[in-house]
């Protein structure tokens, strides 16, 4: 998304007119997911995906058309099913509907600045943003393309907007940090969208694991900070990526480190007191996600000295120990691949199940080609 609200400034500030086509809601199976992003530019170049293929290429045609006409701003929303003759067209494997929002944009001081205070919010200058956008309404009243823009610290506006008469599902969303289309009783469609800094993973200690998490981490945008007392584990030569690396024992750092609930926490530090004094000051902060390095008989003596320390249960029962997901790894690396994806299934809301084809399906799919073939018999 950065590159995308970027690169869309900037064609703004030259004085050009812009397209942004947003994937708003989905049904089914679908190229893209809900939050997708299209840059159009003037001269036709493009920015971002919605999945390829005809789908992205009818919509960057209505996008180009949009540009050519003599038009200020421009709102449209746009249905695109992914039907079976389609598919059998074009080589698609999906099946699904996609809801998109085009949103024409000129260069106008207000359309720059508020492109310009989101990506401060992607850049983590502020709190961030959510920015409420009317996709669907059944008032002749209203305009498709309303846009109400709240910031993460004052969300108690949303109460006092009079077009908002329920905000229980909004405030769930943006608390969520999550992209979400949804439609309240009055008829009103909002699509709602979340403009914050990449989620942090900070890493207590500097040894293999984490030699080999934080370049994976880094690669799914994830901001990676480093803190190990020892300077000839925790340094730029060791940790290229990381965008912040602190010499200082772990429980010093953890306190002075900003960490939000956009963060996670792994502790791999060298030794159990070190875990312990890590664990014991990550629980305390507002950190999404708590992960402790380690055996469950580690884990187990832990979460011992912490009940014993007045840690609260629940804090307790929330961290992740042992890390990661079963994958039954043993190298560092291994360990890495399964404890980046727990992180993405809770930052996600996945199952971390397997995907792999249900029984109920295969039912149905040896069901229509035994049909099929008895068919072609008669």
């Amino acid at each position: 998304m950065y590159e995308v609200i970027s690169n869309s400034l900037k064609e703004l500030e030259q004085g050009k007119n812009i397209v942004l086509a947003t994937v708003v809601n989905t049904k089914g199976s679908t190229p893209q997911k809900i939050g997708s992003k299209l840059l159009v530019r003037d001269d036709g170049s493009t920015v971002g995906t919605l999945g390829g293929g005809c789908v992205e290429g009818d919509i960057w045609f209505e996008s180009k058309s949009m540009l050519e006409e003599n038009s200020d701003s421009e709102t449209r929303f746009r249905e695109y099913t992914l039907n079976q003759e389609l598919a059998e067209q074009e080589g698609l494997v999906c099946g699904g509907t996609m809801y998109f929002l085009l949103d024409k944009i000129i260069p106008e001081n207000q359309n720059i600045e508020h492109l310009r205070s989101l990506q401060n919010s992607l850049n983590g200058k502020d709190s961030g943003k959510s920015i409420l956008t009317l996709v669907n309404s059944q008032n002749k009243d209203l305009s498709i393309g309303i846009k109400k823009t709240f910031d993460f610290e004052n969300t108690n506006e949303i109460f006092n907007d009079e077009l908002i008469n329920e905000t229980e599902d909004i405030e769930n969303t943006i608390s969520n940090r999550t992209s979400k289309c949804i439609k309240l009783k009055d008829g009103n469609e909002w699509y709602v969208e979340i403009y914050t800094t990449p989620a942090t993973l900070l890493i207590c200690g500097g040894g293999h694991i984490a030699n080999s998490l934080a370049p994976i981490a880094h690669k799914l945008n994830f901001n990676v900070w480093i803190t190990d007392d020892r300077k000839e584990f925790a340094n730029s030569n060791r940790f290229p990526h990381a965008e912040r690396i602190v010499n200082d024992l772990p429980e010093n750092a953890l306190k002075s480190l900003p960490v939000t609930e956009n963060t996670y926490i792994i502790i791999a530090t060298r030794g159990h007191r070190y875990d312990l004094v890590a664990t014991q000051a990550a629980v305390q902060t507002k950190a999404k996600y708590v992960g402790i390095v380690g055996s469950m008989r580690k884990a187990i003596l832990i979460f011992e000295d912490l009940l014993k320390n007045g840690i609260p249960e629940e804090k307790i029962r929330a961290i992740r120990s042992p890390v990661g997901l079963d994958l039954r790894g043993r190298s560092p690396d291994e360990i890495a691949v399964s404890i980046i994806a727990e992180m993405l299934m809770i930052k996600e809301g996945g199952t971390g199940l397997p995907m792999a084809m249900p029984e109920k399906v295969w039912s149905k799919i040896i069901s229509k080609i035994n049909n099929s073939l008895s068919e072609s018999k008669i």
